[in-house]
């Protein structure tokens, strides 16, 4: 099975560099290029559709299965061995003379920092339901990050082909839980009572497959009231009723119908219009339908990626007036490659991002040489002289570069842009290029080398995939001389010691996973302080004034301000950006450390009221003076414990449900909210992180393997007074009781 896949595997890599070699791929213009992303909760099946629309494109010559393990998009070994996807992968394929770079990413928790990546340089999105169960925990929080991006989206109802699909369940979870407006564009239809096309209501169409199984050939024929009975009465008004909620949102179709008096005469042409104008003002979410692993209504998706998502241009990402046509670009994603060294994701934004051009990276102020520049075919990469405008690119031999560093033909450049524009450089780069937001790891645990011969690969081994994942956090700790990992949940932390040992070689012990905990101040203060040291001959004298105050909420992050008033105005103005620098540096530093448990701080807003030093005094000697004075001043005030809480969902059989609610009360669940799908009951709650450790293992064996689980970081909340005693024996390993 292995070599077949391999062979397989060479014969679409040739494929793709054919397909690659053709001028009018390369070339393509920007108006035809569409980069887009697949997201869904976890098992939705955005792997499997993925697979479908390569095959029906062309680039593969047969379709892999997750089940099987022999997917294109998921090359990871653990992706394989577990059926997940934990790390995006992006290719290029045609559809329709258009260029698609897609790209598919993970629908768990632990690796949402993937589809984060992945928002800061799409422009559009597919997110996919299980036409089964509707928006689920995962959809939620994909959907905030689309949000948050501005990322126009559509949707498709997979896994039609299930007993329980609900097409009108999932039109309700969309308006409720992501306050979108879906606009359904296909009704399923069924034979035997099994799912085998759909009506297309813009075209008034209809779609059947069951002839070819592979689903590559599929029947079209033309709606009729002779051909189709009741359902053609259906279908009619379910389109009146889709242009009325076009309607109600886009003005120029509602102009159309209210000036020839008819709704039934509206044309296809009108309508697709329409829906590109509300996708793109993310006004309206078009909802398509259809069955991946069953091979029916891909290819119709597909349509619909060309005909309703945006180029960069619709997008408004298309910078090359600004920058007068020079390269400019954004890293997104890096891996490192066995045989290839570190490899490179761009995006590139204006210009072309050619072979051997000397490039300057604007966000570390340095110079570099790119090597081969690539695209991508998930962990195969085609070689090309050049990529233009617009699209995805892969450089490789880069050093010193980081995810959401931005690289230009010249810094001239960028300050031609900057001038062109009227705006400064910082609102410049939001406007931009909005970076990946990288959320505070949730657990920790220590790791060690199985040798001291060892030591120095398991180092390099680390910085090498904290490279690739900025949700992984390293650090040292002096006290007790172990290496202490910190990521998103129990799995992330699984992987990684995987990838340790099957990747980089390394054997390793992973000790026991902790929660991370954080501290909280119980009152305000503020604190004058004296930095005194001789080093040498030299006498060292920093005065430093710091505040501190609480947030609205114990969770926030932290916020450092320059306080500005009437009698420290003129000392407060001759701070230059280096010494500042320095100084949120050292508040940095003392907050990372809270004096109770040794966990960092959170929902502290800290100002400078007052600071003096010499002209020399070292960037390091102010860094320690401000983290020395807020460690003092963290003792004064007094610091309490916080924990983090997640959002916790469950969809299990009602015959398991009584046993799983009393198992959550033990756990300290609050905030249950009990729904009913069908035979399924949905729970939701707010749990403590540390309630659940090993609770996907706990959560099987109650129901016989039959519920599903996902959780995510809510918020976090003061540890009670009952339970400090034992936090803190977990935390350090000291009875306080």
């Amino acid at each position: 099975m292995r070599l077949l896949f391999y062979q397989s595997k060479s014969v679409i890599c040739s494929q793709l560099r054919k397909l690659h070699t053709k001028s009018s791929i390369l070339e393509c213009p920007i108006e035809k290029i569409k980069n887009i992303g697949i997201f869904a909760h976890i098992d939705a099946g955005k792997t499997t559709t993925t697979e479908r629309m390569l095959f029906y494109s062309g680039v593969l010559d047969r379709t892999g299965e997750v089940h099987k393990g022999d997917t294109v998009m998921d090359y990871m070994e653990q992706e394989r061995t577990r059926g997940i996807t934990i790390v995006s992968a992006a290719i290029t394929f045609p559809w329709l003379n258009h260029r698609v770079n897609l790209i598919d990413t993970p629908g768990h928790v632990d690796f949402t920092i993937e589809v984060e990546r992945a928002l800061c340089v799409l422009d559009g999105g597919i997110c996919i339901l299980d036409a089964s169960a509707g928006v689920q925990a995962q959809t939620v929080t994909v959907w905030s990050q689309a949000s948050r991006h501005s990322v126009p989206y559509i949707f498709y109802l997979n896994k039609m082909d299930k007993p329980n699909a609900n097409v009108d369940l999932c039109l309700s979870t969309i308006q409720k839980k992501l306050r979108a407006n879906p606009l359904l564009t296909q009704i399923p239809l069924s034979l035997h009572g099994q799912f085998n096309g759909f009506i297309d209501l813009i075209n008034k169409s209809v779609h059947t497959w069951g002839q070819d199984p592979s689903g590559r050939s599929f029947e079209s024929t033309t709606l009729s009231e002779q051909m189709h009975g009741e359902v053609f009465e259906k279908a009619m008004k379910e389109r009146n009723n889709l242009i009325e909620s076009i309607c109600d949102i886009d003005d120029t179709l509602a102009d159309c119908v209210i000036e020839r008096f008819s709704i039934e005469d509206t044309t296809p042409e009108e309508i697709n219009k329409a829906l590109k104008r509300v996708t793109l003002a993310r006004t309206g979410v078009p909802v398509f339908c259809g069955s991946s692993y069953k091979n029916m209504g891909v290819q119709p998706l597909l349509d619909a990626v060309t005909k309703y998502l945006p180029n960069p241009v619709e997008r408004g990402r298309d910078y090359s007036k600004p920058f007068d046509n020079h390269m400019c670009a954004m890293t997104f994603k890096i891996i490192h490659d066995k045989h290839k060294g570190p490899l490179t994701f761009f995006r590139v934004f204006s210009g072309e991002l050619k072979q051997n051009q000397r490039v300057h990276n604007l966000t570390r102020d340095g110079t570099t040489k790119l090597m081969k520049v690539m695209v991508p075919f998930a962990d195969e990469y085609v070689e090309v002289p050049h990529v233009s405008n617009g699209n995805i690119a892969i450089v490789s031999g880069l050093k010193g570069v980081t995810t959401g560093d931005i690289l230009t033909s010249s810094q001239s450049a960028f300050h031609y842009a900057q001038k062109h524009l009227l705006k400064s450089e910082g609102e410049v780069r939001r406007e931009f290029f909005v970076g990946p937001s990288v959320p505070d790891p949730v657990f920790f645990s220590s790791i060690e080398a199985s040798s001291l011969s060892e030591q120095k690969a398991l180092e390099t081994a680390l910085e090498c995939i904290k490279l690739e994942d900025p949700t992984l956090k390293v650090k040292y700790d002096q006290e007790t001389g172990q290496t202490v990992l910190g990521g998103m949940g129990e799995l992330h932390l699984e992987i990684i010691k995987d990838r340790l040992e099957k990747e980089h070689k390394c054997h390793v012990n992973l000790g026991p996973m902790q929660v991370a905990y954080r501290e909280y101040i119980m009152d305000c203060g503020r604190k004058k302080y004296e930095y005194n040291k001789v080093v040498g001959s030299t006498k060292i004298r920093v005065t430093i004034d710091l505040s501190i105050s609480q947030l609205d909420y114990p969770g926030d992050k932290n916020e450092i301000q320059v306080v500005k008033e009437k009698e420290n105005l003129d000392n407060i103005t001759r701070i230059t950006p280096t010494i500042m620098s320095a100084i949120k540096d050292g508040i940095e530093m003392g907050l990372s450390m809270g004096p109770r448990s040794g966990s960092p701080l959170s929902g502290v807003k800290v100002g400078l009221q007052w600071f003096e030093a010499p002209s020399r005094t070292s960037e390091i000697a102010i860094s320690a003076a401000a983290s020395q004075c807020i460690t003092q001043l963290l003792r004064e005030v007094g610091t309490g414990l916080l924990e983090p809480v997640m959002a916790v969902e469950l969809v299990l059989d009602n015959e398991f449900s009584h046993r799983v609610l009393g198992d959550l009360s033990k756990r300290r669940a609050t905030d249950l909210d009990i729904s009913q799908i069908l035979d399924s009951k949905i729970i939701r709650a707010s749990v403590p992180l540390g309630e659940l450790r090993g609770y996907s293992t706990a959560i099987r064996s109650m129901t016989s393997g039959t519920a599903t689980f996902s959780m995510e970081l809510s918020n976090y909340l003061i540890v009670p007074e009952e339970r400090v005693p034992k936090v803190m024996r977990e935390i350090t390993g000291i009875s306080y009781e």
